[in-house]
């Protein structure tokens, strides 16, 4: 099989395309023929090496969906032939087929499009987890969303306004502003218009804040998402885009010091899905919940490219570029 692999750190130019054998389920594995590959910025942090290592050489990705093609022992061999996705366990995933535990696999409905349900694998369970999990929203609340126009900041756009949300959205441009606004924000503003975002969100809430701002950037963001907040409002951090963020002084969070606004009692929360979906039957819930939306029209799964598996590095390249609105797609 063909498949992309990762020998040293560093840029782009490191995914290199090679040959190796096709896999063979061990027990409790089945393999799958992928058909469309997610492209997400955890595999731009794999292939650099930072902000944490990962072993060499690696076959990254971490989300697919395809047809499984053999069973290995103790697992269902009625899957033979079934339309999946499968999500979550981090590598192995840019390649024609990837044998990967039964536990990460979760069937789909033959007449949902592949590449549908693998550009809501990750991104769209991650936002179900966001939003129904960690944070339960509701109407009422306020929520920001940071990066609202990427995959997983959209998915959390669409899925908090459906729960009858005031979503503020902040993007880098005008355009993803729009973009998001379509996909159901109330408010946008975009951050290389605006000159101070925090004002921005006070003057849309009457100065009162967030009750919730979802922020995958990290260092990039952290202080702005922090001040953006209500009383006994909430940071959800869930991923470091633009670096790990900076110690800080807990006493922020109890509106005693920071920016005198007198918000206060703020919580801070790091969320992983992979620490709420941590089995098969959490992954397949997720997945019914957001293909069961999409299928409903009621979800948009926002394609922004599609590359053939050879050309992952142009992939890489497009989504480091931060233009992207909705996600990237490789073709095996």
């Amino acid at each position: 099989m063909l498949a992309v692999e990762i020998s040293r750190h560093g840029g782009p130019e490191e995914l290199v395309l090679v040959e190796r054998p096709d896999p063979v389920a061990a027990a409790g594995q089945v393999v799958v023929r992928n058909r469309w590959i997610g492209v997400n910025y955890v595999d731009l942090q794999h292939r650099a090496g930072q902000p944490y290592p990962v072993p060499l050489p690696l076959i990254p990705g971490t989300e697919a969906a395809g047809t499984v093609v053999a069973a290995g022992p103790g697992t269902d061999p009625g899957l033979v032939g079934a339309p999946v996705v499968h999500f979550g366990h981090l590598c192995g995933v840019y390649a024609e087929m990837t044998a990967v535990s039964a536990e990460f696999v979760v069937p789909i409905a033959s007449g949902v499009a592949l590449d549908a349900a693998a550009a809501v694998a990750m991104n769209g369970t991650t936002a179900y987890v966001l939003t129904s999990m960690a944070c339960r929203i509701g109407p009422g609340d306020v929520v920001v969303v940071q990066a609202a126009a990427g995959a997983t900041g959209g998915a959390v756009v669409q899925l908090a306004a459906a729960a009858g949300a005031e979503v503020i959205a902040m993007t880098s441009s005008a355009g993803k502003t729009q973009g998001a606004i379509a996909l159901g924000a109330r408010h946008g503003f975009a951050l290389q218009q605006v000159p101070d975002p925090v004002a921005a969100v006070l003057s849309v809430t009457g100065g009162r804040g967030a009750d919730v701002v979802y922020d995958a950037g990290g260092r990039d963001t952290f202080e702005m998402s922090l001040d953006m907040l209500a009383t006994r409002g909430t940071l959800v951090l869930y991923g470091q885009s633009g670096g790990p963020v900076a110690p800080f002084d807990p006493g922020r969070l109890s509106g005693l010091t920071g920016t005198g606004r007198g918000a206060g009692s703020l919580t801070l929360r790091w969320v992983a899905a992979s620490h709420y979906l941590t089995s098969q039957r959490d992954r397949a819930e997720a997945v019914g919940v957001i293909v069961s939306r999409l299928t409903a029209g009621r979800f948009s799964p926002r394609i922004a490219g599609r590359f053939p598996l050879h050309r992952a590095s142009d992939a890489h390249v497009r989504l480091a570029s931060r233009t992207v609105q909705g996600k990237i797609l490789l073709e095996a």
